[in-house]
């Protein structure tokens, strides 16, 4: 059952990727670049022409076999498959001629809008006598200015409808009703007056209206759609204007942090770090998955030259881009944060040397960076500091620095991480004489 699922899931996967290769309108298109996403529409409706004229071929061999002892009916639908493919393969060639051409692009365009209403006529010529046809190929009328406002495009659609609602109503007088046969030797103005009593005249006007009135409705979707459009290519324009100052001035002050704490980090010291936080931690009691991300924190100001070179990794902006600004911005915020708790310590160490603390200064320090596992760090990275030496100090035993920790040191800890250090101090300076 669940292998008959997964194998539905599979093709639903399948499908929807493949419908996003033939006919996504912004299938790895930059939608800040207007020719490539003209680029990007005609290729669609290219893919969409080519499916409407196998419909089409489709409906002349159902009209073949419908009729009866009609060679003829059955000769346009065998000549109609070599043409729509030669249709097809001319729309290719003129589209991929010079993807990067906005000119030969928007011929492309005006041709493949000419060929999907023409095309409609064409078939409803074919279709409009039969009379279970008409009015299915009637509506291909419609499909014509569906098709066409796929580009969002208001005054291709504009135009398109113009020339439409002209052969429309020429389609309407001429084949749909046979005026030449209603007038019946009449004048002009012996028939106007009669006409417009007749069924066919209210006919054809209200089909003329329904047009009218569909083409505004899809008139308007357009005109949204092309507003919505250019507003969204506004608003990318813009943030890639941000994301370019902010990448320039974020990779300028990490290269000012960073080069003026570049004593801070010392990779053998951070590792010592690490280790004597991760036997801290587990003697505190934190959970595996808190002492996960603790080592992984303690150590994340080595991982500075993933971020060093930030501007040049921006030289082009995209999806993907903004992504890697968005990960290494982020991972620069962490480094920093970790930089600001090693430099407490720095502050720590040397104002209980210089004997410079007071109240006040006790009060900031605690609360630079108070959760639990940011002391478990500072609290090894406080002892090893003061166990090895330091340009403003030198080396001190491990009772003099545990007597320290008894007194000044301790209240900048938790009582309970205090308390377990002194607890296990022994086994913390045997890890220091041992590293």
């Amino acid at each position: 059952m669940k292998k008959r699922l997964k194998d539905k899931m599979n093709v639903k996967v399948l499908g929807k990727g493949i419908f996003a290769k033939y006919f996504g309108f912004e299938q790895g298109v930059d939608i800040t670049d207007d020719v490539a996403v003209l680029f990007r529409r005609n290729v669609v409706i290219k893919n969409i022409v080519f499916v409407s004229n196998l419909m089409y071929s489709i409906i002349l061999f159902v009209l073949s076999l419908s009729t009866q002892d009609q060679v003829s009916d059955w000769i346009v639908t065998f000549i109609a498959f070599p043409l729509t493919y030669v249709i097809n393969k001319f729309l290719k060639k003129l589209i991929n001629m010079d993807p990067h051409d906005k000119t030969k692009q928007a011929v492309a365009m005006y041709v493949s809008a000419f060929y999907i209403f023409f095309s409609s006529i064409l078939i409803y010529a074919r279709l409009y006598q039969k009379e279970y046809f008409e009015t299915a190929a009637y509506i291909l009328m419609y499909y014509a200015i569906v098709v066409i406002s796929l580009y969002q495009e208001r005054k291709l659609l504009s135009s398109s409808f113009q020339g439409l609602l002209a052969l429309l109503t020429v389609i309407h007088f001429i084949w749909t009703y046979n005026i030449q046969q209603l007038v019946d030797g009449e004048t002009i103005v012996e028939f106007l007056p009669r006409f417009v009593t007749l069924p066919e005249f209210g006919d054809i006007l209200l089909r003329t209206l329904l047009f009218i009135l569909f083409y505004f409705v899809v008139y308007a979707i357009v005109s949204m759609g092309q507003y919505m459009q250019e507003e969204r290519k506004k608003e990318l324009i813009k943030r890639r204007q941000v994301q370019g100052d902010f990448s320039h001035i974020v990779g300028d002050l990490f290269s000012v942090v960073f080069s003026s704490s570049y004593s801070l980090m010392d990779k053998r010291h951070a590792s010592q770090v690490q280790l004597m936080s991760e036997k801290l931690a587990d003697y505190y009691g934190l959970s595996f998955e808190k002492i996960k991300d603790l080592n992984q924190y303690a150590l994340i100001h080595l991982q500075y030259n993933e971020i060093k070179n930030m501007l040049n990794d921006m030289n082009a902006f995209s999806e993907q881009s903004y992504d890697v600004l968005k990960e290494k911005t982020e991972l620069g915020s962490k480094i920093a944060k970790r930089m600001q708790l090693a430099q407490k310590c720095e502050d720590i160490a040397r104002a209980h040397i210089e004997d410079t603390a007071n109240e006040k200064f006790l009060k900031e320090m605690l609360l630079i960076q108070p959760e639990i596992e940011s002391q478990i760090i500072l609290l090894s990275d406080l002892y090893i500091t003061m166990r090895g030496p330091k340009s403003y100090k030198r080396p001190m035993a491990h009772s003099i620095v545990f007597k320290a920790f008894q007194t000044d040191l301790g209240t900048y800890f938790d009582h309970d991480l205090k308390e377990r250090f002194l607890k296990f101090h022994d086994e913390f300076a045997e890890m220091y004489n041992n590293f």
